[in-house]
Order: structure tokens, then C-alpha cells, then sequence
């Protein structure tokens, strides 16, 4: 849903005559829609970029398609690699979300770091018994 910009982002919900805080509850200073929450917002960009650092070479901050695309065409990640970006994306898509829904509806905040190492804790678990666990890690993430 995230890929193809259907979550129920507060741009989309006030389309559908739904009231709500129409901006982003992670950083305030923007409207929320899901360019700006994947990855736009300092508070997201952030988040990948201290995942995945291959993304501190963007001069602008991508979107999740165009993220997702430079997974795929990069010449410079094998099968193995790109599998590891798309599931490091897969949890960090999550948890954004999921951060930003508890803010929403739950009143709950988490930092930025604690954000972080929550996905980096579920990366590691799923990648545990991965073949290419070390160079994975060592190469492509600081978690």
C-alpha cells in the first residue's frame, strides 16, 4: 500500500471528507501525504539514511519508488544485496508507519533512535541465519 501511495495518509483521508491534522505528526512542519512521509520528512530521511547510508549520496530526498528503483537498477548490488535493502525498506516503511500512528491515535512518541534500533534489532533477526549476514551488515548499514 505504501509502494503505490494508498495508506490512509492525511492528505488522502481529508479527500474523503475525513478531519484530520493534516500535518505530519513526525516533524510539524509539513502537510502529511506519502511523498513527504517516505521520505521527505527530515524525521524519515533521517531513518533511511542511517539504515541503508548508500542514500546519503542523494542530493534530493527520494521517494519510496524511487528508492525501491535505485535498489533495483543499482549496478552496484548483487541479489543478495538488493534483497537486504528491499527488507531493510520493508521495516523501515513499517515502522515509520507505525510511529506515525501512534502519535495519531495513541498519543505515544518515540525518538528517532529508539526508532532506529527497533529496526535494526528486526533486521537482525531476520537476516540471522542469512549466508552473507557479516558482509551484509558490515557493508551496507552502521546497525
Amino acid at each position: 500500500m505504501a509502494r503505490i501511495g494508498k495508506l490512509k495518509t492525511a492528505d488522502n483521508l481529508i479527500m474523503r471528507g475525513i478531519q484530520v491534522p493534516p500535518h505530519c505528526s513526525l516533524c510539524s512542519g509539513h502537510l502529511e501525504n506519502h511523498s513527504h512521509l517516505f521520505f521527505d520528512c527530515d524525521f524519515t530521511f533521517y531513518i533511511l539514511k542511517h539504515i541503508l547510508p548508500d542514500f546519503n549520496s542523494f542530493l534530493l530526498r527520494p521517494t519510496l519508488p524511487q528508492v525501491l528503483d535505485y535498489i533495483e537498477n543499482s549496478l552496484s548490488f548483487d541479489r543478495t544485496d538488493k534483497e537486504f535493502c528491499y527488507l531493510a525498506i520493508s521495516c523501515i516503511t513499517y515502522h515509520i508507519w507505525k510511529e506515525r500512528s501512534s502519535r495519531l491515535f495513541s498519543n505515544l512518541k518515540y525518538n528517532v533512535a529508539t526508532i532506529i534500533c527497533n529496526i535494526s534489532l528486526v533486521v537482525r533477526l531476520k537476516i540471522a541465519k542469512w549466508k552473507h549476514k557479516p558482509t551484509l551488515l558490515q557493508r551496507l548499514t552502521s546497525i
